[in-house]
């Protein structure tokens, strides 16, 4: 699946999986989850999950900004992926930004990439699975891709909780 509008260079995942649509009660638990800090949701989420199949060397939650993460007080993609008991690395970093809910779709896309790999050779030939809460515009899983086979993976899926 690729957005051919994200950019000139298009960045193809070799697959998405995104089991549910972000509609109804889904929605509801990820807002509650996420906003209302609702964090026994965590378990919720992880417990019903559509998990891949695959085989990954390294799965990576989706960085949040420091900024957020500490309005929040947690991340909702790392509490999810604890809660499943699954091995993960933080080898994505986000700069602070404004929240993406709060801007317009064209807005995203203006923004420059805030995503930082922080260990390059962990990444290189390596099978992975970027996992996000939900996936929207796509854009924020493009900067992470962009990112990622900068680093030369191998494979690259993504799982988002809802789209």
């Amino acid at each position: 699946m690729t957005c051919e509008h994200l950019s000139d260079s298009v960045v193809r995942f070799d697959y998405i999986y995104a089991p549910y649509c972000y509609d109804g009660l889904l929605k509801e638990i990820i807002q509650r989850y996420k906003f209302m800090r609702d964090v026994g949701l965590a378990e919720v989420l992880a417990r019903y999950m559509i998990w891949p199949k695959a085989r990954y060397d390294i799965v990576i939650p989706m960085p949040s900004s420091p900024q957020n993460d500490a309005l929040r007080t947690f991340n909702p993609v790392k509490y999810v992926l604890q809660s499943k008991g699954m091995q993960f690395h933080e080898l994505l970093v986000m700069d602070n930004r404004h929240k993406q809910f709060d801007l317009s779709k064209k807005e995203r896309f203006r923004i420059e990439n805030p995503i930082k790999t922080t260990d390059e050779k962990k990444l290189e030939n390596k099978r992975i699975l970027l996992v996000d809460d939900i996936y929207t515009t796509g854009k924020t899983a493009h900067n992470a891709a962009i990112k990622l086979f900068s680093s030369k993976v191998r494979k690259l899926d993504m799982l988002t909780f809802a789209r």
